[in-house]
């Protein structure tokens, strides 16, 4: 059986105020259709973060429906779908149940799920759905489902285990033994972050180590944007990254899906398939003359002055060459008190910036006792955000 893994699409997306949802549209229609025709999976698996936020634009939202009627209307290839920590999860699995006849399996809440179990020259193939989780949500459904201790769920990997054997439990006891895929919205241990992923909890805890994937033949991740395996020499845990470039720390990183291939015996053998797009997100280094008298561009740029001195009007004047430069710095080589470089916001996450704003004002930094509360604080905001 052929696959395409792909995730964290996050559809609306806004880089730098600016909304990238055109460009997704282009990407989508003139790069990952064509690969899905010249592939011919027999399923495609979505692993979270369809849009960026919970509530949607229009335009975002007509795009995945556009991109549903594309694989499952016209090709008739299956599309298993699962929400990730920037989607709703109640919003996204709308409908969810009259579309799965339809061959559109879109999993969100954590009380609904039921492995997805299509068939080859080999047999039966399970894909176990498992969509972003966090520990207050799987005890709640734990309540929900009448399962014991639900309480004693406190972190990400006891959350995920709870989820894993939940859905491994659903398998009907004559297929018990079938090659088994999952999809999963997690930070798996020894994954590599990029700035433009929304953190799931601060200090680390909501690492999810290997193991719990243990059972699979092989696991599609969503979360992290930079494609990439868990382990180096194993095809069996790996992330296909974002759709496209979200952030200026992503510059370097391919994007693009992964085509796998499950054999009669579980074994996966898997190809990364680059998609360029049609604008690329870059950034660009120099004086302003060098920059000025280069051949423009309408790539988004974030463009770094090296001059000595100030530039005035800088970023009207290199629009007229550059028209999507959506941002400008100038680093003079300027030292702070301590000799360090300016703080550069852009790079630094809620917390961080919170820390230096402590450190700086009060000299001092956060005690054990006052980190602890600032992690809580930070835990409710984000829980609130993804609510939204």
């Amino acid at each position: 059986m052929k696959f395409i893994h792909t995730a964290d699409w996050h559809l609306g997306k806004l880089l730098k105020e600016h909304s990238m949802t055109e460009d997704q549209a282009w990407l989508l229609e003139n790069r990952f259709l064509p690969i899905v025709d010249e592939e011919k999976p027999d399923v495609i698996l979505l692993a979270g973060d369809v849009y960026d936020r919970s509530f949607p634009p229009e335009d975002a939202v007509e795009l995945f429906d556009r991109m549903t009627e594309e694989i499952v209307g016209k090709r008739g290839i299956p599309f298993i779908v699962i929400s990730g920590n920037h989607d709703s999860a109640e919003r996204l699995a709308v409908a969810s149940r009259l579309l799965r006849s339809q061959g559109l399996y879109i999993f969100g809440p954590l009380d609904r799920l039921s492995p997805v179990i299509l068939k080859d020259e080999w047999g039966l193939v399970a894909f176990l759905p498992m969509p972003y989780s966090e520990p207050a949500r799987v005890r709640v459904m734990m309540n929900k489902l009448g399962m014991e201790e639900a309480e004693k769920v406190k972190t990400y990997e006891e959350a995920e285990k709870i989820l894993s054997s939940r859905m491994l439990s659903l398998l009907p006891d004559e297929g018990k033994g079938m090659r088994k895929i999952a999809l999963a919205h997690v930070y798996a241990a020894g994954g590599m972050s990029s700035e433009s992923e929304r953190p799931i909890s601060i200090g680390g805890y909501d690492q999810i180590p290997d193991e719990v994937f243990a059972p699979y033949d092989y696991t599609a991740l969503g979360h992290l944007h930079r494609p990439q395996k868990t382990k180096r020499d194993s095809e069996k845990i790996q992330y296909s990254g974002s759709l496209m470039r979200y952030s200026f720390d992503e510059v370097r990183q391919k994007k693009g899906i992964i085509v796998g291939t499950i054999d009669g015996e579980g074994n996966v053998s898997t190809t990364f398939r680059e998609m360029l797009p049609l604008h690329q997100v870059r950034e660009i280094q120099g004086s302003f003359a060098d920059i000025m008298a280069k051949e423009g561009s309408e790539d988004y740029l974030q463009i770094v002055l090296t001059d000595s001195e100030p530039v005035i009007d800088a970023m009207p004047k290199l629009r007229e060459k550059y028209p999507n430069a959506l941002g400008v710095e100038q680093d003079m080589g300027y030292k702070d008190d301590d000799g360090e470089r300016r703080i550069r916001l852009e790079s630094m996450s809620d917390e961080d910036i919170f820390r230096a704003f402590v450190s700086h004002f009060r000299e001092q930094e956060l005690t054990e006792e006052e980190e602890k509360l600032s992690q809580e604080v930070w835990e409710e905001v984000y829980r609130k955000e993804n609510a939204k």
